[in-house]
């Protein structure tokens, strides 16, 4: 019972205030939507103390937090996906422009602290030694040396 009264003063207390700060403003639609909405959420919280219920905040941001963290690593995975595919589309036009057709492009990346993803392996699998060869020479010079890059000829 103690809620109860505790919550009839506050509203009334809202209510004189808002009373008060209607005095000083002009009257207009907004004013009166803005002090209509106030005397309703003030209203149920008076009838929810009366009930005894109480609105738990905490948890209805708890459930939203969880459901951000999955909406990031969602995401996450489909930018990390999409820049694959672009190092890869880069690696395949790099090559092409040579004159090298790989078999198959790889490329591996890893999502650094500042939120940003780092190419961090590029490799290619050509049909014969030889482009093999020419391939990571061009993949080390486009690339950098610090870059690991992995070319193989497997020879079918």
């Amino acid at each position: 019972m103690e809620g109860l009264a505790e919550s009839a003063a506050t509203v009334c207390g809202v209510l004189v205030v808002s009373e008060l700060i209607a005095k000083l403003c002009p009257q207009n639609k907004a004013l009166g939507f803005a002090k209509a909405l106030v005397g309703l959420t003030l209203l149920v919280s008076v009838f929810l103390a009366a009930l005894g219920a109480r609105w738990e905040w905490p948890e209805l941001l708890n459930e939203g937090a969880a459901q951000n963290r999955e909406l990031e690593d969602y995401l996450g995975g489909q930018y990390d996906t999409a820049a694959q595919e672009q190092a890869a589309r880069y690696i395949a036009g790099l090559l092409g422009a040579a004159g090298l057709e790989a078999e198959k492009i790889w490329v591996e990346t890893d999502i650094a602290d500042q939120s940003g993803i780092v190419l961090t392996k590029a490799g290619a699998s050509f049909r014969f030694e030889s482009e093999a060869q020419r391939a990571r020479a061009l993949l080390r010079g486009a690339l950098g040396e610090e870059m690991k890059i992995e070319v193989t000829a497997d020879g079918t």
